[in-house]
């Protein structure tokens, strides 16, 4: 034996059983193999009549850490067993184990030294939920748990209220005997009820942000917990109970001032669990819910039902109203801000209501009003699309998937559209499937409803469809919104197996996509399952499986995965061999030494001019300009440009190159000229007879070179970009500050050109018929309806915060609600970072993050938004307003990056802070272009006093003498 049983242990771990012999050993020895060994193991029995017991009594002979004890009757819950095994317990501090759950090895050690640390109550940490059935581990609440930390009362966190779990924590039981703390033993999921009086009464507990439980669930349903049996009524009715009892010790405890909390944390939570299993219900069932929810969410603070979404608040409203299958439809999407109504009415020209009849009362019209979606208004981008699965078709090599299309805002009505399904992510799809679409009738559907579903029963005759067009769709618009108006369209794809390309490595469940495109625009959604349609689908993949169904993750949207071998493959040709390899080899060092190697071989080409601009994303900045200045001039020069694996974003015509391959490597040895906005690989060594434009990519604002804080803080990489600078023969300069605050930060001794920026010139000369075409093209490419005017939000990445979207500052849904409705905004994340569009915002906002060509955006702006980015020094030359959304200002100009000068004394435009503040400054933008002009034209004097519209020109004749031969 590990101990002896008159040892006082540091902690008592209960562990609580029912008809649970097989798990109940793994869950004890979790608890013996902690890596704190002092402790006691109390198992408590609820009086199971399967083999628990004996499994039991083997365990305490085992080790004599582990007492065991039966009660003498079922409780038919949780709260019984725990309270005896308090009672039997010996240590100063508690923890709770479920006998199909198990402990992380050093959760006993790592909360006990925290509460002896700081004298907390209890201390908590974090819960992995781990699938059974495949592996999978997530975080519960993580956001709870992001940092160590003690909390003096919960009314300091009042949203720890959602971590309503007995198990994730370690108590002090002088604390509990002090308080009289008790489990409820006449109800399940007493542990709301229980952390409810337990953050009520404390003044003090502590959190750590390392897994400290680890909740397991089962992959068979029959051996899943009591907190898992959602579809029971009966677990409603006891989860209801269990928040009244909170409401009792809040008033008990005089902690009624947490009941918004607290009532808040009830309907996202724990009502929440419940509506978004009601896709799966059937109409009695979602009524009786009914019966039992809406008496209790009447009596909750109006407060805590605003705090929901909208899709939320839609949701319960129509279980309020009794309109169960609507209420199924709605809960597909509760993991969004909205959810895409399938069909929507229109009272009184104005007002848009979700469903197909208008809401009775008052409440209804409030919770159900979409008015704000602007079904109608949106882009195709961000049009409020719903697809659904309809129906699914299995053999043995193809599969045939019947789609059907609600479009209530009618935007695809009248386009030419063409229409794919995708298996896998946004880069790169598994396979992209033509779909054939066609309108359909509210008749057609009412006559097809009454039909029942073939399901995955019977055959078809296999058909190849081509690429087809989505023809206009039938009957009168109508009016907007009306279910009459609303545009629905069907699709069938079938999905030969065979031909499926399938990598080996993708075996995780990937999103099944409808994405329709009208040219360049594209739409991606995913799909849903519709109501009723449950099915588990398999086709053979090879030697593996193609299964479709609805993920846990993703629940009720249509995924793929494969299961089994990998498929068989055709043996590699020999080129395919070697383009392997080579791309196996191209290794920085690799490329590096065959550079060298070329370099010696090889004599330099002075014809050839590589180009590469933001690191091969794009063609564009100004290498772009100055590569069309050549291209003006005829002056047999070849250029070729380097891409980042994305030439879709260049013109045909271009000579390109992918970077970071041995052909470019091959390239930049033999090129005479390079001309690059940022800086070329470090692994290049520049050749003594090649000439190396840096243009770089803007103005400077910002700490650069080797005033960053990241060269200062690490020498060596300070040492890289020390070896990059010397590399460059001439340095184009914008103005007379560039000198100072990048060439000289850079350590830059070579020649400087200035010329000014060629990327500018088309700015300046923005009154001419060609670059009014361009912004032309770009309203039109962004759907921009005529009269509407544009912001371009253009703001720069955080240090230490590459691609987090921590550079959006801006509250887009605050301003969509404030915002002058003629405005429109473009939002130009860099490059740096990503953006998303709100699935509501569509209307206002659109992602030019992607677009090519910056320079297109600020021609067809108005004003620009931004913050520390470069982009001001080049909006200048346009004239136009520049706002400044600094709400983090101090905190960059010392904390962050640093400033090379105080923005506020020069900036062209006021710095703002909040959303409210821009709103304001929008709608006086006449009298703030009046009040900061003198300001405005001192600004554009000396930052863009080389701008003329002729640097393209001035950089050719400095840097390629030989064009002018």
């Amino acid at each position: 034996m590990t101990a002896q049983r008159h040892t006082v242990p540091d902690v008592s771990v209960i562990v609580i059983t029912y008809n649970d012999a097989a798990r109940l050993p793994r869950a004890v020895r979790s608890v013996l193999g902690q890596t704190l060994k002092n402790l006691e193991v109390i198992i408590v029995d609820d009086c199971s009549d399967d083999d628990t017991p004996a499994v039991a009594r083997a365990l305490a002979e085992e080790d004599g850490r582990v007492r065991s004890m039966r009660l003498p009757a079922n409780s038919g819950g949780c709260g019984a067993p725990r309270n005896a095994g308090v009672d039997a317990s010996r240590a100063p501090f508690l923890m709770f184990l479920d006998s199909d759950d198990e402990l992380p090895r050093h959760a006993c050690k790592s909360l006990l030294l925290e509460a002896e640390t700081t004298g907390a109550d209890f201390v908590m940490g974090t819960v992995e939920r781990v699938d059974e059935a495949t592996g999978t581990v997530t975080l519960w609440y993580p956001q709870l748990f992001a940092e160590r930390r003690v909390v003096d009362g919960i009314r300091a966190e009042p949203e720890l209220l959602f971590n309503c779990l007995a198990t994730n924590k370690l108590y002090r039981r002088t604390f509990l005997d002090v308080t009289g703390i008790r489990f409820p033993e006449d109800i399940h999921h007493e542990d709301i009820v229980w952390s409810t009086e337990l953050f009520c009464r404390s003044k003090l507990f502590a959190i750590v942000p390392w897994p400290v439980y680890r909740w397991l669930l089962a992959a068979t349903p029959a051996t899943r917990s009591i907190s898992s049996r959602r579809h029971e009524l009966e677990n409603v009715r006891q989860r209801v109970t269990a928040a009244v009892l909170s409401d009792r010790v809040l008033a008990s405890t005089h902690s009624l001032d947490l009941k918004e909390d607290k009532d808040f944390r009830f309907l996202s939570h724990d009502l929440r669990l419940y509506l978004g299993d009601l896709p799966q219900r059937d109409p009695a069932w979602i009524s009786e819910f009914a019966d039992i929810v809406i008496p209790y969410v009447d009596t909750l603070e109006p407060a805590a039902i605003e705090r929901l979404t909208r899709a939320e608040r839609v949701c319960v409203q129509l279980v309020r109203e009794r309109r169960g299958a609507e209420a199924a439809l709605a809960a597909f999407e509760l993991g969004g801000r909205h959810s895409v109504p399938p069909r929507a009415v229109t009272a009184d020209g104005e007002r848009v209501f979700w469903g197909t009849t208008l809401p009775e009362s008052e409440q209804g019209r409030s919770e159900l009003d979409v008015t704000e979606l602007h079904l109608a208004e949106q882009p195709l981008s961000g049009a409020l699309l719903r697809h659904e699965l309809v129906d699914l078709q299995a053999s043995r090599d193809r599969i045939r998937l019947h789609l059907r299309t609600y479009d209530p805002g009618r935007v695809l009505d009248g386009r030419t559209l063409t229409a794919w399904l995708r298996i896998g992510g946004r880069k790169r799809a598994i396979a992209s499937i033509p779909v054939q679409m066609a309108p359909v009738t509210i008749e057609q559907l009412e006559e097809r409803g009454k039909q029942a579903p073939k399901g995955l029963e019977g055959q078809w005759e296999p058909e190849e469809p081509e690429r087809t067009r989505i023809p206009r769709m039938a009957g009168a618009p109508g009016e907007t919104g009306t279910p009459e108006g609303t545009g629905i369209l069907e699709g069938a794809v079938t999905i030969s197996l065979p031909d499926l390309e399938w990598p080996d490595n993708a075996v995780r469940p990937q999103a099944v996509m409808i994405s329709l495109h009208e040219g360049e625009r594209r739409n991606l959604r995913p799909i849903l399952a519709a109501p009723g349609l449950s099915f588990t689908s398999v086709g053979t993949v090879g030697s593996g499986r193609l299964v479709l169904e609805a993920s846990a993750e993703l629940p009720f949207r249509l995924t793929a995965r494969r299961l089994g071998p990998a498929s068989r493959r055709r043996l590699p040709s020999v080129a395919e061999l070697w383009r392997n390899l080579l791309s196996d080899l191209a290794t920085p060092r690799n490329l590096g030494r065959f550079y060298r190697l070329v370099s010696t071989v090889m004599p330099v080409n002075r014809r050839l001019v590589l180009f590469e601009s933001a690191e091969g994303t794009g063609y564009t900045g100004n290498p772009r300009y100055i590569h069309e200045e050549l291209q003006r001039r005829a002056t047999g020069l070849r250029a070729v440009w380097s891409h980042a694996d994305v030439p879709e974003r260049f013109p045909e015509d271009v000579d390109l190159v992918r970077r970071d391959t041995f052909r470019y490597a091959w390239t930049l040895a033999r090129a005479g000229h390079w001309v690059d906005s940022h800086n070329l690989p470090y692994c290049y060594r520049k050749r003594g007879s090649t000439r190396y434009l840096q243009t770089w990519h803007g103005q400077v604002l910002k700490k650069m070179g080797m005033d960053e804080p990241r060269h200062r803080a690490q020498p060596s990489l300070a040492k890289k970009y020390a070896e990059a600078v010397a590399r460059w023969d001439a340095l184009l300069t914008p103005g007379p500050d560039f000198r100072r605050d990048f060439a000289e930060a850079s350590g830059f001794g070579g020649e400087l050109l200035h010329a000014g920026y060629p990327r500018t010139d088309v700015l300046v000369r923005h009154m001419e018929p060609a670059q009014r075409e361009r912004a032309r093209r770009v309203r039109e490419f962004f759907e921009i309806p005529a009269g509407k005017r544009v912001i371009l939000y253009a703001p720069t990445y955080r240090d230490g915060r590459r691609f987090s979207g921590d550079s959006i500052r801006l509250d887009l849904p605050a301003l969509a609600g404030a915002l002058h409705p003629d405005w429109v905004i473009l939002v130009r994340a860099h490059q740096y970072d990503r953006f998303a569009v709100p699935d509501p915002l569509g209307c206002l906002v659109r992602d030019a993050s992607t677009f090519p060509e910056v320079n297109d955006l600020m021609l067809a702006s108005d004003v620009l938004v931004t913050d520390y980015s470069s982009i001001m020094f080049d909006y200048a030359c346009l004239g136009r307003p520049i706002l400044y959304y600094v709400d983090d200002y101090e905190r960059y100009a010392s904390a962050q990056r640093g400033v090379c000068f105080d923005l506020a004394e020069v900036a062209p435009g006021p710095l703002l802070r909040d959303p409210g503040e821009l709103v304001a400054a929008l709608d006086r933008l006449a009298e703030i272009t009046e009040r900061y002009g003198p300001r405005y034209a001192e600004f554009r004097d000396r930052w863009c006093g080389l701008d003329d519209g002729q640097a393209s020109g001035r950089v050719v004749d400095a840097f390629f003498p030989e064009v002018m031969r």
